[in-house]
This record gives C-alpha cells, structure tokens and sequence, in this order.
C-alpha cells in the first residue's frame, strides 16, 4: 500500500514540475517577384520620317525641308518716253524713225505680245489739197500680222491708239527694237518739198507686254513670302540637349525663265527661345550663285546647289523654324536675248541636313509613353502585412556610345509629369554606362523603404521614364540600326515573412 502511495506522490511531483506547451503554426521567409519593365528604347523610335530620319549610314539625321516660289513672272512693263512735236511732213510719202526705248534701261523688245497701253498722234495744218495721209508702223502687228495702219484727215485733233492685242516685233527674233520705223502716205499725191502735214506724236505711258522676247538687265524677281516658312519640331526635346557639329544644305532651283540670273538671299533660323541665327546663301568664295536659264533643250532648267561651309553655324541654336528672307533673282542678260511667258517662275525646294554628331549636355528627355501594370491581390496583401525588406532591382544594357541616367517614376495614378512631383509617389535613378565602358547588362539594386514599398500594395501601378545623357567633351555619332537601344529589365523583390493561420 505505500509502495501505491508512493509512486502517486512522485508522479504528482513530476506533473507540477514540468510545463506543457502549446503547439506552434509553422512559419517562413518568401521572396516575392513583381516584373515592372522589360523594354527596349530604340534610338530609331526618334525617327518621325518628317524631320528626324536616318541617313543611307543609318545616322540619325535631322532634317528639314522647305519650297519658296517667284510670283509668276506677269505682265512686263516697259516704259517708252518718245515725244515728237511739230515734225513737217513733205511730199507725197515719207519716212520717219522714232526712237524707242525703256526709260529705266532694263527691257530690250525683240518680240511682245501687248497685253495694255496707248499712243497718242496727232495732225494739223494740213494742206487744203490733201484728202487723208495714212501711217504705217512697221514694227506694230495686229494679231493676223498685218502693220498697224492709221488714217488721219487732219482734224487737228489728238488720237488715242489702243495697243492691246497688238503685238510688237516678230516672233522668234533675235534684234532688239530701239526705233519705231514709221511711213506716211499721203492721198492725193503732192509735189515733192510740199508740207503737206504736221505731225505730233508721244508714247509716255507705261505698256504691259504678255509674251516676251528680248533682253532684260537689273531686273529683279522676288520671291513670294508665304511658302517659305520651315516648322522642325524634336520629338522628346532633343533641341535642348545637343548642339550639332556639323550640316549641309541643297537648294534644288527650278527654272522655268528663258533668261539666267543670279540668286542671292538669306537663311534665318528661329529656336524655341527666339535665338535666331542668319546665314547669306553664296558659294565658298561668297560668291552668288548664278542659275541658267531655260531652253528649248532644257525647259525648265534645272540647278542643284550643295554647300555646308556655314550651314552649322545656322542649326547650332537647334532652329524649330527656318526660312529664305530677301530671296531674290536678278537677271542681267546683256546683249543676249531670253523670252519667257507671263506664268513663268522659278521654284526652290531646299533641304538642310545635319547627321547627328553632336556635343552633348544635360537635359532630360522623358518617354512619353507611360508605362502600366496590375499587383495581384495575393501579393499586395503579403507586401502590407509581412514585407520586411524590398528593393528595386534592375538589368540595364547600353549599346550607346554615350553614359546616361535613368529615372523611374512610380505612382498610383496615371499622367504622371516628371517636373511636378505631386504628380507621382516615389522616383528612383540609376546610373547607365556607356557601351564602351560595360557592354552586358548592367546591374543595379535600388531599396525599397517601407513607404514608398506601399505604393505597390494598390492594384494599378503606373510608371514612367527619364534620360539624362551625359555631357560629353568630344562629338558623338548616333545610329539608328536595330543594335542600337538602351534595354531595362526590372523588377521589385520583397522578402516577406509568413506564418500558417490557425484553421
């Protein structure tokens, strides 16, 4: 019986010594993986097939193009000064010459159609014995060719002779006109001696002349103002951030006078800021450039014009406009005869290129596409509850010449706009070497801290991307082949700690 009591009494003391715990749920450690990049930028994307192309080097090339047109050339304007008062006319026929030619010295007639003008003739004292005395211009033409006759019976009164419809000269003629050859006969015939007449004649006013042949000296044609005008707009502000080094020009000059002349005009260039920058037109010597004219050969001439001895200097300010101001065409034929027709012109289409070899300096250039992704509910749930530590880890290949930085914009509404920081939640910046200095991925682990982890406990994450290239001492060359991209893998790792709920 003592022994029974005595192994109560010990299990009693066994069972007040020891403590029973209470079972535990198992718990672990996760890493979590959320992708939120996986893309390539392109410097081909830049091209816009306006004014960002690539060359047959695959270069990136700005360029711009622009067309400028002379009025149609119009009527032709030449001013006679020819006065002659009280010149006898004796016998029965007689001869006159009359000089005719332009008071400003700038227009030779060897053919014109006469599109508008007059000349006034006049005469008196006429012999009583004399019935008419008509008046042949042998250098004016009615339209079937025949000389302009007039008929006068001595009225002693002016006449105005309407010119229009009439041409001058013959066609296809290689003599200037500077006299008016002029014959007077008279009905009935009169002895020779007899002054039968006096005659009175004037051509002052300006004549309009259509169709033309002839010579043309300091005579200027200008270019029409509206056409001119070259908008170049830079996708991603590119303007801000390069200085070219180097840029052609080509004028293509189209010309449909059968007259030469000699070009001269200007280039002005206009940036964002109003900077302008102005370059004179001329060969390497400052000369003008002289254009050919038409022929029946060639109709119409045309003329290629290359030069970049000073276009950099013009595309240095990054231009968004570029136009031809004091354009202007100034024919000096000499003696040598040219024709033309009242819708002749001359056209220009000009081209100024700069490959992309450029300094560069900081300036930030933002993708505009924004970039979107969705956080399970699972995760989201686990990164607010039992985050412990979290990073933004990212794989970064540079195929460019040139070292640039890189930032991320996160936040959890969309639009985001990189100069306003109230517009997203965190912003993280990597470091980018060139392709010179590391040419593999490169890789870069940004931390997370608990705040700014929250944002990818929402369901919609929005994010976007900035570049900062690295200013650079001596010029670079940027091509736009499918091996030249900066390409960004990334994602946000966060270790998470989790333990089993009770069923």
């Amino acid at each position: 019986m003592n022994k029974i009591y005595f192994t109560l009494i010990t299990a009693l003391i066994l069972l007040t010594a020891c403590d029973v715990k209470k079972p535990t749920l198992p718990s672990w450690f996760m890493d979590l993986s959320i992708p939120v990049i996986n893309e390539k930028f392109y410097v081909s994307d830049l091209i816009d097939s306006v004014n960002i192309v690539t060359d047959e080097n695959e270069v990136l090339t700005v360029t711009a193009n622009g067309e400028a047109d002379t009025n149609e050339f119009g009527t032709l304007l030449f001013t006679p000064s020819v006065q002659v008062s009280g010149f006898p006319i004796l016998g029965s026929s007689f001869d006159l010459t009359i000089p005719f030619e332009d008071q400003e010295g700038k227009v030779g007639v060897a053919y014109a159609e006469i599109v508008e003008g007059n000349f006034q003739n006049c005469f008196r004292d006429l012999h009583p014995d004399v019935q008419q005395i008509s008046l042949t211009f042998s250098d004016f033409y009615l339209p079937n060719n025949q000389n302009l006759v007039l008929t006068s019976n001595g009225s002693g009164n002016w006449v105005t002779t309407n010119l229009a419809g009439l041409h001058i000269g013959v066609a296809n003629s290689n003599q200037v006109i500077n006299e008016l050859h002029l014959s007077f006969q008279v009905t009935p015939s009169m002895p020779a001696g007899v002054q039968v007449a006096t005659f009175d004649f004037q051509a002052k006013e300006p004549i309009s002349l259509g169709e033309f042949r002839g010579t043309l000296n300091n005579y200027p044609i200008g270019l029409e103002d509206s056409g001119s005008l070259v908008n170049i707009d830079y996708p991603y502000g590119l303007d801000q951030a390069i200085n070219l080094e180097s840029a052609y020009l080509q004028i293509t000059l189209t010309n449909y006078l059968g007259f030469g002349s000699v070009f001269s005009g200007q280039l002005l260039a206009t940036n964002s800021s109003g900077e302008t920058s102005l370059i004179d037109i001329v060969d390497e010597e400052g000369n003008n450039y002289q254009i050919e004219p038409a022929t029946e050969e060639e109709d119409p001439r045309t003329m290629e014009i290359q030069f970049g001895h000073n276009v950099s200097q013009l595309l240095q300010i990054m231009p968004t406009t570029i136009n031809i101001i004091n354009g202007q065409f100034l024919i000096n034929s000499g003696t040598n005869i040219g024709n033309l027709i009242p819708t002749d012109s001359i056209h220009i289409f000009y081209t100024v290129s700069a490959p992309l070899t450029f300094t560069l300096h900081e300036h930030e250039i933002t993708i505009a596409e924004e970039q979107e992704f969705n956080i399970p509910e699972e995760n989201r749930e686990r990164i607010q509850k039992n985050a412990i530590s979290a990073s933004l880890k990212l794989e970064i290949q540079n195929k460019l010449p040139i070292g640039a930085s890189a930032k991320l914009f996160f936040s959890n509404t969309p639009d985001i706009d990189t100069q306003n920081p109230a517009t997203y939640d965190i912003m993280k910046e990597a470091a980018i070497n060139s392709a010179d200095q590391v040419p593999g991925f490169q890789n870069v682990d940004l931390t997370l801290n608990k705040e700014e982890l929250n944002i990818f406990t929402a369901e919609q994450v929005y994010m976007r991307f900035a570049f900062s290239f690295d200013e650079t001492e001596t010029p670079v060359t940027i091509h736009t082949s499918t091996s030249d991209y900066i390409h960004i893998k990334g994602m946000v790792t966060a270790r998470v700690f989790i333990e089993k709920e009770e069923d």
